[in-house]
């Protein structure tokens, strides 16, 4: 097939293809060692960032569902009392047909905070855990107005968020 020709040809270095120099191989493993340390320092600010981002997210997502569900019931009610202690709001709802509602949010403690809980008399469901909401509301019975302040706290993140819930039909006096 092959003459013995070519495989001494073949097998013979010329003297530009004898290798790379220093210089290359410095060159190329400092390029190499910049990208590397690069895309390291990017993975380690990812896997450090992702617990914070995640522990805001949960925070958040506590503090918008006790505000939802407050704005909610607030606008569907006819009166509001503002609580004390361990209840923090009484509302009266009025239902088409007898006898009306009264829906309470209670404050309960637990390790790393407090959660509110909603029961209407026949229901009490877990609004939100890691929150607070201090100081009390404020109840306006001129216009119909609650304004409150919810701050959830979850590991070393905190999200404060302040509300304003208008009652549908403000109380006639």
């Amino acid at each position: 097939m092959f003459s013995s020709r070519f495989w001494r040809y073949s097998l013979k270095l010329r003297k530009s293809d004898k290798g790379f120099t220093l210089v290359e191989l410095l060159v190329g493993l400092t390029i190499m060692v910049i990208v590397v340390g690069t895309a390291s320092a990017a993975i380690i600010t990812m896997m450090r960032l992702s617990p914070r981002t995640n522990s805001w997210a949960i925070a958040l997502r506590q503090v918008q569902d006790a505000g939802y569900w407050i704005s909610r019931d607030v606008y569907q009610s006819q009166t509001i009392t503002v609580g004390t202690d361990t209840t923090y709001l009484t509302l009266l709802q009025p239902q088409i047909i007898p006898p009306d509602r009264t829906v309470v949010y209670s404050w309960e403690t637990m390790p790393g905070g407090e959660r509110l809980t909603r029961s209407d008399g026949t229901n009490t469901i877990l609004i939100a855990e890691y929150i607070s909401a201090h100081p009390q509301p404020t109840y306006d019975s001129d216009n119909g107005t609650l304004t409150f302040d919810i701050t959830a706290t979850y590991g070393d993140i905190s999200v404060p968020m302040g509300y304003s819930a208008t009652q549908r039909v403000p109380p006639t006096p």
